[in-house]
């Protein structure tokens, strides 16, 4: 009975820190539930404005367990700045920055979308550099592998809404730094797609869509590694992505519908599906 109430004691301690330990047992830090509820949300597209992103960001950074040492604490409130840029970069298709640019009509409309665009980028950038500190402060007191991972994905995703003089200065320390986080941890599957995303999503003369598709497979089959329910979507519609590039539109089709399996809702996916049903 003694043991038993034991147990007990500690399952309410663990229960009450919100912490997604079925998860994550073993990583540097891990992701309370409120975090990955915010996630969930945003990859399933279940976020329908600032306002209720925001709510989502509050809670998550709100919901800090006491346990949480101080490294512990900057990696997650890196997380949720991280995630609360995503959902404002996710606000426009910034693929069409391109195309905006190269469009010679000088009408008030495409000058004010061309400035709402330019105004979402700042907003998410400003976020993204948000994380990037705080991961940079908690580099400080260790070296962690979570510390590295979520510094290499906030570079990431700076280098789509910054200048290219951003992207050649600071483009490489993602996969430096995802390597770092291998060094100290070789299970951590975030890491691993960092790794070796660049192969597939950098530009054409740096991609190699070859070894971007049989890294993504072979990290997607690969049950030793930690992955989260994102990570694994990652793996897929990197797959995907590389069949795309490369023709492939049947198994790219296939490969994006899987990824439904995970975030029925996503947007993103959606789009290439019906792209690729035309083709």
């Amino acid at each position: 009975m003694q043991n038993y109430f034991k147990f007990f004691v500690l399952f309410n301690i663990l229960a009450a820190t919100s912490i997604v330990w079925s998860q994550s047992k073993e990583r540097d830090v891990p992701y309370t539930k409120a975090l990955y509820t915010f996630i969930d949300h945003y990859y399933n597209n279940q976020i329908s404005s600032m306002d209720m992103a925001e709510e989502f960001y509050i809670t998550a950074v709100d919901s800090l367990p006491e346990c949480f040492t101080e490294y512990s604490k900057l990696v997650h409130l890196s997380r949720c700045e991280f995630y609360l840029g995503m959902y404002v970069m996710g606000e426009y298709d910034f693929s069409s920055i391109e195309k905006i640019k190269s469009i010679t009509d000088t009408t008030d409309n495409t000058k004010n979308l061309s400035q709402q665009i330019k105004n979402k980028k700042a907003q998410a950038a400003s976020y993204f550099d948000k994380a990037i500190s705080l991961a940079q402060e908690a580099l400080k007191i260790r070296e962690g592998s979570d510390a590295y991972i979520i510094y290499a994905m906030a570079i990431s995703s700076n280098c789509t809404v910054k200048n290219s003089s951003y992207v050649i200065n600071n483009g490489l320390k993602v996969g430096s730094y995802s390597k770092k986080a291998l060094q100290l941890d070789s299970t951590n599957g975030t890491a691993c797609y960092y790794q070796y995303a660049q192969d597939l999503y950098a530009p054409a003369f740096f991609s190699n869509y070859n070894r971007g598709y049989s890294k993504m497979l072979s990290f997607y089959n690969n049950d030793s590694l930690r992955k989260e329910k994102m990570d694994n979507y990652y793996f897929i519609t990197g797959i995907a992505y590389s069949f795309y590039k490369t023709n492939n539109y049947p198994e790219a089709l296939e490969w994006y519908k899987k990824s439904l399996e995970i975030y029925p809702n996503n947007q993103f996916a959606l789009k290439m599906i019906k792209l690729l049903s035309k083709i």
